[in-house]
């Protein structure tokens, strides 16, 4: 199975999410062995994801790949067969400064053929916390059947 990787900016909200609800899809239509991870492209060591999301996760019998967060490394790249930034700026940056993610990078919601980037709903009620998982999850149930 490919190793996906999700890229934010922070790896603090939309990363994590995504991440957490990929792997959870997929375990539920038996792609137990499918690794996922998430990063930031300018994540501070030390931070930790956002409670917010630790919250929203837990509403949705989730759990979060970790607490901490984890910046975007050229191995992280290495490693990854398919990589998914939530913006389309994003993912301008990502290849722009590591030549190596060309040919298996794109934004999340290119999956559904939509240009719409994923929102940021970091310093936002919680509620755009949920709103942000609920936009992802067709795309990522989506990939997860593309996976199967």
């Amino acid at each position: 199975m490919p190793r996906v990787l999700f890229v934010c900016s922070s790896d603090r909200t939309r990363a994590p999410l995504a991440a957490a609800l990929f792997q959870k899809t997929a375990a539920q239509e038996g792609l137990d062995d499918c690794p996922c991870d998430s990063a930031g492209l300018r994540a501070q060591h030390g931070q930790h994801i956002a409670p917010e999301v630790e919250k929203v996760l837990a509403e949705r019998g989730l759990e979060p790949r970790r607490l901490g967060v984890q910046l975007l490394t050229p191995k992280l790249i290495k490693s990854s067969e398919l990589i998914l930034c939530m913006t389309s700026n994003q993912e301008k940056e990502l290849l722009t400064r590591f030549v190596s993610a060309r040919n298996k990078t794109r934004t999340l919601m290119s999956i559904l053929r939509e240009e719409t980037d994923v929102f940021d709903p970091n310093h936002l009620p919680l509620e755009k916390f949920r709103a942000c998982l609920d936009m992802m999850e067709p795309a990522i149930r989506e990939l997860v059947q593309r996976l199967l």
